[in-house]
Order: structure tokens, then C-alpha cells, then sequence
């Protein structure tokens, strides 16, 4: 009898498929109008920006989330986004829900640390 279920290793298509889930739930926005009046009224809890996004969009919604104390971090490609929420090409996506965003903020936070240990390997 299992007490406790092995943790699964963190990756990228797990991150993607969090992401999936959470549009479904209707916890997440996309579309850069959408996302920017979401920020200005205190809605979004994690701001997730393309790592090849526009550089002047990317940089107005980083600055906007700054403004606005909202946490942002750099994930996957503007397709991979897009792809995750079975919509075109996304350069952010925005998570509503609080306990999603500290989810998906902790397994892009692992990630980013097993590739960054990856490389310092190599």
C-alpha cells in the first residue's frame, strides 16, 4: 500500500499541460488587450511572458505588471503558449487564480533551475 505518491519530475510539457488544465478551468486570460486591462485591475497573479515574444509588447506588459506588483516569469515559446491553450500564438498568458499561479510559478521556477544546472554541467 502506497502512502504517498512519488512526486512527478518537473518539465516542460507537464508546465504546458498545467497551463491547458487551468484555461479549461477558466483561470486564465490571453490576448494582449485582455491581459493589460486584467493587470490594471488587480485580476492576474502571475503574468507568463513567451521567452520570443515581441521584445515592445513584452516589454509594455512587463512594465505594466511591474507598476502593478504583479509577479511575471519567462516560459516556452509564444507557440507552445498558444498551443497550450488551443489558441494561435500567445506572447503572455495571465493566471487569475492564486493557488494556480503559485503552482505554475514553482514548477517554471524548478525548471529554470534544472536547466540552468543542465548547462553548468555541460
Amino acid at each position: 500500500m502506497k502512502n504517498r505518491k512519488e512526486a512527478k519530475p518537473v518539465t516542460k510539457e507537464r508546465i504546458l499541460k498545467t497551463i491547458g488544465l487551468a484555461y479549461r478551468a477558466g483561470l486564465i486570460t490571453s490576448g494582449f488587450d485582455s491581459i493589460e486591462m486584467a493587470i490594471h485591475s488587480g485580476a492576474v497573479e502571475l503574468l507568463i511572458l513567451a521567452k520570443d515574444g515581441s521584445e515592445k509588447q513584452i516589454a509594455k506588459l512587463r512594465r505594466i505588471a511591474e507598476q502593478e506588483d504583479t509577479n511575471a516569469s519567462d516560459f516556452a515559446t509564444a507557440e507552445e503558449l498558444g498551443k497550450a491553450i488551443g489558441k494561435p500564438s500567445r506572447i503572455a498568458i495571465a493566471i487569475l487564480d492564486e493557488g494556480m499561479a503559485r503552482k505554475l510559478q514553482d514548477q517554471i521556477e524548478v525548471l529554470s533551475k534544472q536547466e540552468e544546472s543542465a548547462k553548468e554541467a555541460e
